[in-house]
């Protein structure tokens, strides 16, 4: 023989990986949703990266998004300005007026001008 026998030597390697069954999972996931202030914190408790407590809920979710305790959608009432009255575009021309004012200006408007904003024009124009 040239070397040691080692048809009688066993290899022993230390798992030190740890194994949870569905059980344990499912209730370190539970948890995990009732805590309301932190999941890393629950995940120390069990000595667990919150990676593989995240994982997990994945999974046992089938992929499914669970949303975080506390965060379920609410709505808030808004109301809305009704619409202002669009005007109807005009299918007959209405003449045009024509105000000449003091000093010589003019002004031109139709039928559809609003007689506040005109007389407010008018106003300015005229220095009062």
């Amino acid at each position: 023989m040239s070397g040691p026998d080692t048809s009688d030597r066993f290899i022993i390697t230390a798992d030190t990986r740890r194994r949870w069954s569905a059980e344990e999972k499912r209730a370190i996931v539970d948890e995990a949703a009732r805590e309301s202030r932190s999941v890393s914190r629950v995940a120390r408790r069990h000595g667990i990266s919150p990676s593989l407590l995240f994982r997990w809920r994945r999974e046992l979710t089938d992929g499914d998004r669970v949303p975080a305790p506390g965060s379920e959608p609410t709505f808030i009432p808004v109301a809305l300005p009704a619409p202002a009255a669009a005007h109807a575009p005009q299918t007959d021309r209405c003449g045009i007026i024509e105000i000449e004012l003091v000093g010589g200006r003019r002004v031109r408007v139709d039928g559809s001008v609003d007689i506040h904003v005109l007389k407010r024009v008018v106003n300015v124009l005229e220095g009062r």
